[in-house]
């Protein structure tokens, strides 16, 4: 054997290759068995990630657990006898190994050979006990950095205090096992000292925090003094004053609590101060756009990506848009912040907007010179011509992604032209994608007629998605040739479709259309490739 396969950096980089592959584990267990040398290193890999407390608890003598079928796919485990000291030593030894833990209580099993079942497994209370009482009294699994817990059953928090290792620094958890009192918030800061990611999932508990453990919230940011990511879906006034206190925060997501009291926020005499923030995803709740503009008044930061979700009814207005953007500006570094999105929940049918989005209410937005990214998808028309396309691209040259309303379409008929795209395509020479709805009228004509000298010459090579929304074309090979010279690049076109129509068989002006552009511009593509390479 090669001297360098007894490098256990060299082993375990294989290792992972091998895991990757068919009967990955399986391998891996094999070369665990048949090679000394290989031991420890295969045994790293293959115990690194679990994906179920059963594979751990199996390893254990068998006259030691039972697994128990409660119906098709749910499993009780319960130990028939109490652990032992030499069952411990067989436990850690392979729990020492564990790095990642993605799922305790569920695990996948093959159904004749081929699809998967999810199972649930339940572990009997006895199980939990034993597992919540290592005779170390430290953590059950010690070198654990990444936990997802998503177990809403309170009976199963001691196990969840066992897991809290110094070595944590991705945790998971649903509010509803922050309800526990066997689980107090600052219990995470002072076991877990080291952790970076933090994230509170929704598993919709009616109240996720009790009132009188606020303040108990608030403590625990005082010990997580390396917190870089933050999730939580209902973000109060206690929340965000702790959050400011954590200089090494860069990204903060979650859902603003409904009916935020910014009176207590308003009574610092300083700015919440958020220094490293670099990511912000709001999705703004209950709260009216008006709230969302004077919060960002009395906090600063300077992020590279802001992403809103808006709670936008008939009663907004693009006036209280404008005033939004307006404060964002203003909270923010204008030199940072590149990449800005807005849109509304999912499946929301609030009615949107009753007034068309024109320039005028993103313009606050034009004074971020270094926007690359830029997503506006809410539920309301959209007023834009070529001259809006002027300003917007003479602004925001270095764009790489622009979208407006590619889910709900623009409502209204677009005033940006053929002549708007060319100015879009040549001034941001690197934007890769767009959803935009275009006047093609000019050059939508029967393909007979298209004049030999044609408007492109290979704007831009960068180019690979077009959307064009909602824009209406009566002859797609003319579109798909005047594509094929300015997107030379081209890989995907698509359009609007009008999901709430159940006869996908009718022609709605772009649906179709578009359609017949995607399948034939493959072919101008290639043709005008073709012909580029012969006259060289």
């Amino acid at each position: 054997m090669h001297r360098c396969l007894s490098i256990v950096e060299v082993q375990r980089a294989i290792f992972r290759e091998v895991q990757t592959g068919p009967f990955g584990n399986a391998t891996l267990a094999r070369l665990a068995r048949t090679c000394r040398i290989f031991q420890n290193a295969a045994l790293d890999i293959l115990w690194e990630t679990l994906p179920s407390i059963r594979y751990l608890i199996q390893c254990l003598p068998p006259d030691l657990w039972k697994i128990s079928i409660i119906d098709g796919y749910r499993h009780e485990i319960r130990f028939q006898r109490p652990m032992s000291s030499t069952d411990w030593e067989i436990f850690f030894r392979f729990s020492s190994r564990i790095r990642t833990i993605s799922s305790l209580f569920q695990y996948t099993t093959p159904w004749f050979g081929q699809s998967l079942f999810n199972l649930k497994l339940y572990a009997n209370s006895n199980v939990v006990i034993a597992l919540s009482r290592p005779p170390s009294h430290g953590p059950l699994i010690p070198n654990l950095k990444t936990l997802c817990w998503t177990e809403s059953n309170l009976e199963y928090v001691p196990l969840l205090q066992s897991l809290l290792a110094r070595s944590l620094v991705d945790l998971s958890l649903p509010s509803s096992a922050l309800r526990s009192p066997e689980m107090p918030m600052d219990l995470i800061g002072t076991r877990c000292p080291l952790l970076k990611i933090f994230c509170i999932q929704d598993d919709g508990s009616p109240s996720p925090i009790p009132i009188n453990s606020q303040a108990i919230f608030s403590e625990i940011y005082m010990h997580l003094s390396s917190l870089e990511s933050f999730e939580y879906h209902a973000l109060d006034e206690v929340v965000i004053i702790g959050l400011s206190r954590i200089p090494t925060l860069v990204r903060l997501s979650g859902r603003l609590q409904n009916n935020l009291q910014l009176g207590r926020l308003g009574s610092y005499s300083t700015p919440l101060e958020f220094r490293s923030l670099e990511s912000l995803a709001l999705e703004l709740g209950g709260n009216d756009l008006s709230t969302v503009a004077s919060l960002l008044e009395i906090v600063h930061f300077s992020p590279r990506e802001v992403s809103f979700i808006l709670p936008l009814d008939s009663s907004s207005t693009p006036d209280e848009l404008r005033l939004l953007f307006v404060a964002l500006v203003n909270a923010s570094d204008p030199e940072r912040l590149s990449h800005i999105s807005l849109t509304i929940p999912p499946g929301t049918t609030s009615g949107g907007i009753g007034q068309p989005i024109s320039l005028f209410t993103i313009q606050p937005l034009l004074e971020l010179p270094n926007v690359k990214s830029f997503t506006f998808d809410v539920e309301c028309d959209i007023s834009m011509d070529d001259a809006a396309i002027d300003a917007l691209t003479e602004r925001w040259p270095n764009l790489t992604k622009l979208s407006f309303n590619p889910s709900f379409g623009w409502g209204i008929q677009s005033g940006v032209t053929h002549r708007g795209l060319i100015t879009l395509l040549t001034r941001c020479a690197s934007l890769t994608e767009f959803a935009l709805a275009v006047d093609f009228c000019e050059i939508d004509i029967p393909p007979s007629s298209i004049p030999l000298s044609r408007f492109g010459n290979e704007i831009t090579s960068h180019c690979r998605r077009a959307d064009f929304v909602t824009s209406v074309i009566e002859y797609p090979a003319s579109i798909a040739a005047f594509l094929s010279d300015i997107c030379p690049k081209l890989t995907e076109v698509t359009s609007f479709r009008d999901e709430d129509s159940d006869d996908s068989s009718v022609d709605d002006g772009y649906g179709n259309e578009w359609e017949r552009v995607n399948e034939v511009l493959p072919g101008f593509l290639a043709v005008r490739k073709q012909y580029t390479g012969m006259s060289r």
